[in-house]
């Protein structure tokens, strides 16, 4: 008999796909207990940026003069 099967640990809830989640984190009691951290909804929202940059510096003329004939 095989029992060599896969198992797989999906979630209960179908919110937990929206959990926030700390990815770095960085505590420092030294400057009135500061608290930083990264989280996915962050670290997306810091990818988004550099897209909408990269397009728009992709498609500004850079004041070029582009002829018309």
């Amino acid at each position: 008999m095989n029992t060599n099967f896969i198992t797989f640990n999906f979630n209960t809830s179908p919110l937990d796909q929206f959990e926030i989640r700390d990815l770095i984190s960085l505590d420092l009691p030294v400057l009135a207990n500061l608290h930083l951290s990264l989280t996915n909804i962050g670290l997306y929202l810091v990818i988004a940026f550099f897209i909408t940059l990269l397009f728009n510096t992709l498609a500004t003329n850079q004041n070029k003069i582009v002829s018309n004939n």
